[in-house]
């Protein structure tokens, strides 16, 4: 019998975000996230986003290179749906399906469809074909059936064609978090030719004899330089407190919240990296003493500005500054005063200026800490 998704937010599926991108993960036990591999290789530490906005910690203990599967052991149970992965042997064309995943960085979101192939062969595997639209962000989330179970794996799309999707068989998936069930070391890789455990970056398997050089393991054993403006942005959110993992959001990219106050890091050339926190919107009173406040030269090195009604606070440095290595403790100082600095202003401008909360202020700390400081405030 068919079953609507009323409400796709009780669905254990979340966003992970990691230094290369983000993608989607979905539960399959109570701590376990289930998602491709290039979702999160080669990272061994993810921030997994919950429906409060919240981040918490991912370990990948588990990856299948070859056939796109990842485990994920979060460092909390969550209390959403957990998901049951179906046998894909029964599958056929036309059946309804449904992808849950973050589009684009959208939030969460369903598209559906039908499949198109049940067993399509590429690149010598199996896949469940699909029209269902399949965007980037949707690696690693479940196609459902109409009974909500997960028949299928978000893995790729063909850029040259619309609507040709695919998903990695439910019987795949289910085998590959079986063998997880019995695994004791702390991460380790899939041997595509006899699915035995790999625990190190070695050459052959014990297991087959299968040559491993085509996997490139280092590549997953062994944790390459960072990039030194990964390096510097990172040192200075350990400063300020905030954990890297859980703040990376891509490529020199990096979104959290300091208290309520949303933080975006991001480089916007070869040359400049930039630091912005959005605030709070002007209210209809105080306007004059509002803006002396926020034009006051006190503020430099930073600056605020309006944009679409917003109040926004920046930070802007030059590469070659943190290229330089003279000053940079007083650089990481610089960005680590940034991060307080955005969650005492946002309070201070609704508390003190009549301003109201920007659209994407954590809300639920803005409260926690303006009835810390007046009862009244808070509502």
């Amino acid at each position: 019998m068919s079953e609507s998704i009323d409400n796709i937010e009780q669905l254990g599926v979340f966003q992970i975000f990691t230094g290369g991108g983000t993608g989607t993960g979905f539960l399959i036990a109570k701590n376990l996230l289930l998602t491709n591999c290039h979702v999160v290789a080669p990272y061994r530490k993810v921030g997994v986003e919950l429906r409060d906005k919240r981040r918490v910690l991912g370990t990948v203990r588990r990856i299948h290179p070859r056939r796109d599967l990842a485990i994920v052991e979060l460092q909390v149970e969550l209390d959403e749906t957990v998901l049951q992965v179906a046998s894909s042997e029964g599958l056929r064309s036309q059946q309804k399906v449904r992808i849950i995943g973050f589009p684009v960085g959208l939030p969460l979101s369903l598209t559906e469809g039908v499949i198109s192939h049940p067993h399509q062969l590429l690149d010598e595997q199996h896949f469940v074909q699909t029209d269902a639209a399949i965007n980037p962000g949707n690696s690693g989330g479940p196609i459902l059936d109409e009974a909500k179970q997960v028949i299928a794996v978000t893995t790729c799309k063909l850029s040259s064609a619309d609507n040709v999707g695919f998903g990695i068989p439910g019987s795949d998936v289910r085998a590959f978090a079986d063998s997880f069930a019995t695994q004791t070391a702390a991460f380790g890789v899939t041997c595509p030719s006899c699915d035995a455990l790999l625990e190190s970056a070695q050459r052959y398997c014990d297991g087959c004899g299968s040559d491993l050089e085509s996997l490139e393991l280092e590549t997953y054993f062994h944790a390459v330089e960072p990039h030194p403006v990964v390096a510097f942005v990172e040192g200075g959110l350990a400063k300020a407190a905030i954990d890297p993992v859980l703040a990376r959001h891509g490529t020199l990219n990096w979104s959290f919240y300091s208290g309520s106050a949303p933080i975006q890091i991001w480089s916007c050339c070869s040359e400049h990296l930039c630091f912005l926190s959005t605030l709070a919107q002007p209210g209809k009173q105080r306007l004059n003493e509002l803006f002396r406040f926020l034009l006051s030269a006190q503020h430099a090195p930073y600056a605020f500005d309006l944009a679409e009604n917003l109040i926004q606070v920046s930070l802007t440095l030059h590469a070659s500054d943190i290229f330089a290595h003279h000053d940079l403790d007083a650089l990481v100082e610089r960005v680590a005063t940034f991060i307080a600095m955005a969650d005492r202003l946002d309070n201070q401008l609704i508390e003190d200026y009549g301003c109201l909360p920007a659209p994407k202020t954590q809300l639920t700390f803005l409260k926690e800490a303006m009835k810390s400081v007046s009862p009244d405030v808070a509502g």
